[in-house]
C-alpha cells in the first residue's frame, strides 16, 4: 500500500511538473515575442548588438600594418619591375605596353571614384568591410601571379588581352581592398589615440614593404643568376636593339615567375591577417540611403572645408613625395654618377624612414598634427631638396658620396613623417564630417581621396616624362647629356619644394585644430553614450512589457 501510495505521489508531482514546464516555456516564447516586438524600434537605430569595448592590443596593430604590405609590396614591384618584364621578357610592342599602361590608370582611378560607394553601401552579417577584404584577396593575388606570367601566345594581340584582363583586373580588386583596408582604422576602434596607432603601423609596415619587394627580386634573380633588366653601361648593343647576353630568355621567365610567386604568397598572408587579426565594430547608426550613389551626401562632402583642405594637402604632399621617389634611382645613376650605390642608399633611406615614422608618432602627439606637419617639411624636407639642388661632384669631390649618406638620412626621416600625418589628418576629417552631419562616409572619403592622387600621378608623370624627353633622354645611352642631368635634378629636387611650400599654406588654413579635434572626441563620446542610454532605456521597457504580460 505503502508503495502504491508513493507511486502515486510520484506520478502527480512529475505531471504537475511538466505542467509548470510547459507553463513556463509558453510564459519564455511569449517573452521572448514581447521583446522582439518591442525591439523593432531599437533595429531603427542600432545595426549591432554591444560593442566589444575592449581596448586594441599590439597584435592588432601587427596585423594592420601587414596589411599596408599587401598594397606596397605589389605596387613597388609593379612600378618597378613590370615595365622592364612587359617589354623584355613578355616582349610586347611600345605601343601596346602604352595601351596597356593607360587602360590600367582609367580601370584604377574609375574603379577607385566608384568602389568608395559600394562599399558604404555595404551592410552584411559578417560586417562592412571583411568581405570586401576577404573576398578580393584571392583574386587578386591570382591576377597578380599570373601578371608575372609569360604565355605561350604567338599574336600580339593576344598577349596584349592576357595582361590587359589580369592587370586591369588586379587594378580593379585593389581599389576595393585598399578602400576597405583604409576604411578598416575607423572601424576598429573609436579612440583616436589608438587610430594614430594603427596609422603608425601602417606607415612604417608600408616603408619596410618597399625594400622587401626589392629584395625578393633582388634575391630571386641572384638565384637564378638572371638580369633583372637591359643595363646600358653593362650590356652590349646590336644594330639599335639589346643583344642578349648571360642567361636564357626562359631563365629569365622563370625568375620573374618565382619572384611574384613569393610576393603572391605574401600578399595573401598579409591580406588575411587584415581579416583575421583587426576587429571591426559595426557602425552603431545606420542611414539609409535610397542610392548608392547619394546626390545629396556627396555635395554635402565636397562642400565640407576640412575635407576640401585634407584633399589639397594631401595632393600636394604626395606629389613632392612621389615625385622623389620616382626619379630618385636615375638621379643618383646620372646627375650624381652614383650607380653603384642606388641599392644601398634606398635601404639607407627606408630605414631611416621606418624609425622616424615611431619618433614622428611621439613628436605628434606631445605638439600636435599641424605643427609636426611644418616641423617636418622646414626642417628636414626643405634642406634635404637644397642639398641636392646645390651638389655637384665638381664642388664635394670626395665628399660627394658621405655627404649624400647624410642628405639620405635626413631625407628619409622628414618623409617618414608624410604618411603618418596624411593617415591621421584624415581620421580627424572623417570625425568631423560626423559630428557635423551625423554621417560617417568613410569609404566614400578615402575613395575621393585615393581617385584624386592617383590622377595627380597620372599627369605629373606625363609632364616629368615628356621633359625628360625634350631634354633629349635615351634609357638605352649609357651616358646622358647635361640637359637631362639638370632636368632630372629640377624634378627630383626642385618640384617637391614647390609643392611643400604651397602646402604648408593649406596646413595654416587646415580648420581642425588640437582644441577641435578634442571637443569633437567629446561630443561624439556624449553622442555615442546618449545613443547607448536610448537603446538600454527601449530594451528595459521591452523587458518591462514582457514582464507584465506574463504576470
Amino acid at each position: 500500500m505503502l508503495c502504491n501510495v508513493s507511486l502515486t505521489e510520484v506520478l502527480a508531482s512529475g505531471l504537475e511538473w511538466l505542467l509548470a514546464t510547459g507553463e513556463s516555456q509558453t510564459l519564455t516564447r511569449r517573452s521572448n515575442h514581447s521583446s522582439a516586438t518591442s525591439r523593432h524600434p531599437v533595429d531603427k537605430i542600432t545595426t549591432m548588438t554591444k560593442e566589444n569595448p575592449k581596448p586594441l592590443h599590439f597584435w592588432n596593430n601587427v596585423c594592420y600594418g601587414l596589411s599596408a604590405v599587401a598594397l606596397s609590396i605589389t605596387g613597388n614591384a609593379i612600378g618597378l619591375f613590370f615595365p622592364v618584364f612587359i617589354l623584355e621578357v613578355a616582349q610586347i610592342t611600345p605601343a601596346q605596353n602604352s595601351i596597356l599602361t593607360i587602360t590600367a590608370k582609367v580601370v584604377s582611378s574609375v574603379s577607385g571614384f566608384f568602389v568608395g560607394f559600394l562599399v558604404e553601401a555595404t551592410n552584411t552579417r559578417w560586417g562592412k568591410l571583411k568581405p570586401w577584404l576577404f573576398l578580393t584577396t584571392f583574386p587578386a593575388a591570382a591576377c597578380y601571379f599570373f601578371l608575372w606570367f609569360s604565355p605561350d601566345i604567338v599574336s600580339p594581340t593576344g598577349k596584349l588581352i592576357w595582361y590587359l584582363v589580369f592587370y586591369g583586373g588586379f587594378k580593379l580588386l585593389m581599389r576595393g581592398f585598399g578602400n576597405a583596408r583604409s576604411s578598416l582604422v575607423m572601424f576598429a576602434t573609436q579612440e583616436p589615440r589608438e587610430r594614430d596607432t594603427l596609422n603608425t603601423y601602417s606607415s612604417a609596415f608600408d616603408t619596410a614593404a618597399i625594400l622587401l619587394s626589392t629584395l625578393i627580386q633582388q634575391g630571386t634573380f641572384a638565384l637564378f643568376h638572371a638580369n633583372i633588366g637591359y643595363d646600358p653601361c653593362g650590356n652590349a648593343t646590336l644594330n639599335g636593339t639589346h643583344a642578349h647576353h648571360g642567361p636564357s630568355l626562359d631563365t629569365e621567365k622563370t625568375a620573374y615567375m618565382t619572384a611574384g610567386a613569393v610576393g603572391t604568397g605574401i600578399f595573401v598572408v598579409c591580406g588575411l591577417a587584415a581579416v583575421l587579426g583587426v576587429p571591426e565594430r559595426k557602425d552603431i547608426s545606420r542611414v539609409q540611403r535610397s542610392s548608392c550613389f547619394p546626390a545629396g551626401d556627396i555635395k554635402e562632402l565636397v562642400l565640407h572645408p576640412p575635407f576640401l583642405a585634407m584633399a589639397v594637402i594631401n595632393l600636394l604632399l604626395m606629389l613632392g613625395l612621389n615625385t622623389k621617389q620616382n626619379y630618385r634611382a636615375l638621379l643618383l645613376q646620372y646627375t650624381f654618377n652614383l650607380s653603384d650605390q642606388v641599392f644601398y642608399i634606398i635601404i639607407v633611406y627606408t630605414v631611416a624612414s621606418i624609425v622616424a615614422t615611431f619618433v614622428w608618432s611621439v613628436v605628434m602627439r606631445r605638439i600636435g598634427r599641424k605643427e609636426t606637419v611644418c616641423l617636418g617639411i622646414l626642417v628636414f624636407l626643405l634642406p634635404n631638396n637644397a642639398a641636392l639642388l646645390i651638389a655637384t661632384e665638381e664642388l664635394l669631390g670626395s665628399a660627394l658620396l658621405p655627404f649624400m649618406y647624410a642628405v639620405t638620412v635626413w631625407g628619409g626621416i622628414g618623409d617618414g613623417s608624410f604618411k603618418l600625418i596624411l593617415s591621421v589628418m584624415k581620421t580627424d576629417v572623417i570625425d568631423n564630417f560626423k559630428l557635423k552631419t551625423d554621417k560617417k562616409m568613410a569609404s566614400i572619403l578615402y575613395s575621393l581621396w585615393g581617385s584624386s592622387s592617383i590622377v595627380m600621378n597620372g599627369i605629373s608623370t606625363a609632364v616629368f616624362n615628356w621633359i625628360l624627353q625634350s631634354a633629349n633622354y635615351n634609357a638605352d645611352d649609357c651616358v646622358q647629356p647635361n640637359r637631362v642631368k639638370q632636368a632630372l635634378r629640377y624634378i627630383t629636387a626642385g618640384t617637391p619644394p614647390a609643392a611643400y611650400v604651397i602646402a604648408l599654406l593649406f596646413v595654416w588654413l587646415y580648420p581642425i585644430t588640437e582644441e577641435s579635434r578634442m571637443k569633437t572626441k567629446m561630443a561624439l563620446d556624449a553622442r555615442r553614450t546618449a545613443a547607448d542610454e536610448e537603446r538600454r532605456t527601449l530594451l528595459n521597457n521591452a523587458d518591462n512589457i514582457s514582464v507584465q504580460e506574463r504576470l
